[in-house]
């Protein structure tokens, strides 16, 4: 845990209940001013403007999480975990996880991996997303999308991604399942995107259920190092 972490985590421990981001900031910066230039410039993670120490704090709150130390009690707020709080979330036994569900915990997982804030099931009207990565929880648009065609029509995926285009300009992603054969996907999805959604057909990688699942294991096992090459 680097310094910043430490701080981030001992301002969570000190407060008795959920911290907003700007709060546990505030404390960071109390506690470790030596670590938090606030000058103000475009981000090289998330190109966004400011102090870059925020954007480490935030690195650092979702390192927290992945260590089932803190957890967001709701968008924006932080909260330490305690061991009670942690149970349910490890309560999995019993429970049979479907090929959609599994998947979208899999890339949401490499997007934390990645020290991205990632989330399923996230909700733009009229629209709900698979799951989507943003650079840090705060920001408004997310940096990339992904939608998950597992059952039902192809086009129903490819719209969402269309309309996630529109508003967002994010980096698309396609994950086709039931199919390894990556030539056979192709051929399936070209009359939808040389057709009505010919729109998107540069901005959409189109991936399968096996290259998820190689990704998700190579991150996993290695996540420790992969943490150290993008530490700052």
């Amino acid at each position: 845990m680097t310094e910043l972490q430490k701080a981030v985590y001992e301002v969570l421990q000190s407060s008795s209940g959920p911290m907003q981001v700007k709060d546990i900031y505030s404390g960071v910066k109390a506690r470790v001013p030596h670590l938090c230039d606030d000058t103000v410039s475009p981000c090289p993670y998330c190109k966004q403007k400011h102090p870059l120490w925020q954007h480490q704090a935030a690195w650092g709150l979702q390192s927290l999480k992945q260590k089932n130390l803190a957890h967001s009690t709701q968008r924006g707020f932080w909260v330490v975990t305690t061991e009670r709080q942690a149970e349910p979330e490890t309560a999995t036994v019993g429970r049979e996880e479907s090929l959609h569900d599994r998947l979208k915990r899999e890339i949401k997982e490499i997007g934390e991996i990645l020290g991205k804030y990632a989330k399923e099931e996230y909700t733009a009207t009229p629209y709900s997303y698979d799951v989507v990565w943003k650079e840090i929880e705060g920001l408004p648009r997310p940096s990339h999308v992904f939608e998950v065609q597992d059952k039902g029509a192809v086009d129903g995926a490819l719209a969402k991604l269309q309309h996630a285009r529109d508003i967002w300009r994010p980096k698309l992603f396609l994950i086709v399942t039931g199919e390894r054969d990556r030539r056979k996907v192709d051929m399936l999805l070209e009359p939808f995107l040389k057709g009505t959604f010919h729109g998107i057909r540069r901005d959409t990688t189109v991936l399968t259920a096996e290259i998820i699942k190689e990704i998700h294991q190579a991150l996993s096992t290695h996540r420790e190092l992969v943490r150290q090459f993008l530490e700052i």
